[in-house]
């Protein structure tokens, strides 16, 4: 398997015209595949939100708990994906969805934003 890890530093401390020395050492366990997580979240999402909702590849985040972080993306029969909007997290380890009221109520309310402002005229 190949993977692609990126660090981003911000702010002004930065040193400039010094050497920056960089060690990062991560030790994680993943019970649950990035594939398994997306039909997780989809699942989540038509049932839950809409059925017009569905999860795109996640990105593995390693913090405090390993997760699959799942975008949601608004679909539209006639347009296919028309864009994302929010994440769905999914536990690698547990597999469980960590999802909370709010949630839901912000993906409804992303994805009427870009509904509204992708509709033509004609819909």
């Amino acid at each position: 398997m190949s993977a692609t890890a990126s660090i981003t530093l911000t702010g002004p401390g930065l040193p400039v015209g010094k050497r920056l020395d960089i060690t990062v050492s991560v030790s994680a366990t993943i019970e649950v595949d990035g594939v398994t997580a997306q039909r997780k979240a989809t699942a989540w999402l038509v049932s839950a939100v809409g059925n017009l909702l569905i999860g795109d590849t996640p990105s593995l985040v390693i913090g405090q708990r390993t997760i699959w972080r799942v975008p949601a993306l608004l679909t539209s029969p006639t347009r296919g994906v028309i864009g994302q909007v929010g994440t769905v997290d999914v536990d690698a380890v547990t597999g469980e969805l960590l999802t909370e009221p709010q949630l839901t109520q912000d993906l409804l309310t992303h994805a009427k934003q870009l509904a509204r402002s992708t509709a033509s005229p004609a819909e």
